[in-house]
Parts: structure tokens; C-alpha cells; sequence
């Protein structure tokens, strides 16, 4: 009798001990993996970054020349548009949401002067050339403007190290396009864009870079809707360059946490 009651009343004892070490056994590696997060999440983490630069507007100037035969003689036609040289601001919002696809939405500013030209000349064929001829003429001006940009782009990324990182972008968008004449006989004009464009970025701490990059604007030059002035005003497709030079800020504490081991 005395051995089966000290099974029976030991029993209630090692039971739960037993018990309670099981669960602590298995608690514990359910907290280590919950404490760790998954490598996964270790490979990418979505990050957002804002930028601010300056950049150089170089528009070239564009001549075309059309010639038209008659049995008279021979026309000749010529046109030009262009843009000065000035300098602008640029700012970008970037987000990334893969390893190597993100988007940007940017904003810029710059002023210049479109500048047009027409010229026209008539030379005929005969042996004999009347007084008259040849007949030419040639008028230009300028319009000063303020133009506006905001494009959306998709922002792909290459191949990258520890500091330097590669992107190219490809969008569109609008520029508008604002003359700066108070009161002004022109009329605001919108133009639709492509935006496109290849980057370089070295990386200066965790949250800070510096990113140099070459952008290009694919558009029709504006006309300002003005048919009444002296200025031979033309449409023709251009592409704006302008290489632009940016400080980068990199939000987020898992960019921090990613970047961390580098420096």
C-alpha cells in the first residue's frame, strides 16, 4: 500500500513539472524566432527619399529647310527655335517598392527666352534674272518664359555597391510654360513631355547622398496660341537636356538599420 501512495500522491508533483519544462522548452524558440525578424525583410525594405538640385537648361536650336521646284525657280524656306541657356531647380520624390523597381515624382523650375526665326528666299531658274530678284526675307524675336515641370517616372535600379548606385528613369508629364510680359500679349501654354534619364548616387551616411545625373525632356516648343504677332513663332519637337546635380535624404529607420553595418 505504502508504494502505491507514494506513486499516487508523487505523481501530482512530477506531472506538472514536467509539463511546465515542455512548454518552457518550447516557448522559448517561438520568442527567438519572433525576436528575429525574417530574413526576407532583411533583403528589401520599401524606402523613400527626397532630393534637391540644380541643373543647366540646354535646349539646341533647330533649323529645318524646306526647298520647293517650280519652272520658274526654286524656293527656299527656313525656319529656327530655340531655347537660351539658364539654369533651374529640381526636386524629386522617390519611393522604392522592389529591389529594383521604385517610382519619381519631380518638380522644376527654370527661365529663359525661346527664340524664333523665319527666312525665305526665291531664286529662279532663267538665264536672264530681272531686277527683282533674288526675293528674300527674314524676321526673329524672343519670348521671355517661366516654365514649370511636374512628370512622373518609372525609376529603375542598377547594379550598385556599398557607396555608388546606378537608376535610369523613363515618364512624362507636362511642362507649363508661363511668359513673364506684366500684362502679357502671349497665353500660358501646357505642353505634354517624356522625361527620361540616367543617375549616379554616392552614399555619404546612412540618410544622406549625393546624386548627379543627366535628365532629357521630349516636347513640342510652345507657340503661346498668339497668331497676331510679328514674331515668326514655330512648333517644332525638341529635347531639353539638363544634367542636374542633387543632395539626397533618405527617410526611414530600416534604411538606417540596413546601412548601418557600413559605416
Amino acid at each position: 500500500m505504502l508504494p502505491q501512495l507514494n506513486f499516487r500522491f508523487a505523481f501530482p508533483r512530477i506531472c506538472p513539472a514536467s509539463i511546465c519544462l515542455l512548454i518552457f522548452l518550447g516557448v522559448l524558440p517561438s520568442m527567438a524566432q519572433s525576436a528575429t525578424p525574417p530574413k526576407a525583410n532583411e533583403k528589401f525594405a520599401p524606402e523613400i527619399d527626397i532630393s534637391l538640385g540644380v541643373f543647366g537648361q540646354l535646349t539646341p536650336t533647330r533649323a529645318p529647310l524646306t526647298n520647293n521646284t517650280f519652272s520658274s525657280g526654286t524656293s527656299v524656306t527656313q525656319i529656327t527655335q530655340g531655347a537660351s541657356a539658364s539654369a533651374g531647380v529640381l526636386g524629386t520624390i522617390h519611393q522604392a517598392i522592389s529591389p529594383w523597381l521604385g517610382y519619381n515624382v519631380n518638380f522644376g523650375y527654370s527661365r529663359f527666352a525661346e527664340r524664333y526665326s523665319s527666312g525665305f528666299a526665291s531664286i529662279p531658274t532663267g538665264v536672264q534674272v530681272p531686277p527683282s530678284y533674288p526675293v528674300y526675307s527674314f524676321a526673329q524675336g524672343s519670348i521671355q518664359t517661366n516654365m514649370y515641370e511636374l512628370t512622373a517616372a518609372y525609376s529603375i535600379q542598377g547594379p550598385r555597391t556599398k557607396r555608388w548606385s546606378t537608376s535610369a528613369q523613363l515618364g512624362g508629364g507636362g511642362l507649363f510654360f508661363l511668359p513673364t510680359h506684366d500684362p502679357s500679349p502671349y497665353a500660358v501654354q501646357t505642353r505634354a513631355t517624356m522625361v527620361f534619364g540616367v543617375g549616379l548616387a554616392y552614399r555619404l551616411s546612412q540618410h544622406f547622398a549625393v546624386r548627379a545625373e543627366y535628365r532629357g525632356l521630349f516636347y513640342k516648343n510652345p507657340d503661346f496660341k498668339n497668331s497676331d504677332t510679328p514674331i515668326p513663332i514655330s512648333k517644332l519637337f525638341t529635347v531639353t537636356s539638363e544634367p542636374t546635380v542633387s543632395i539626397v535624404y533618405t527617410f526611414g529607420y530600416r534604411q538606417s538599420r540596413r546601412f548601418r553595418k557600413m559605416y
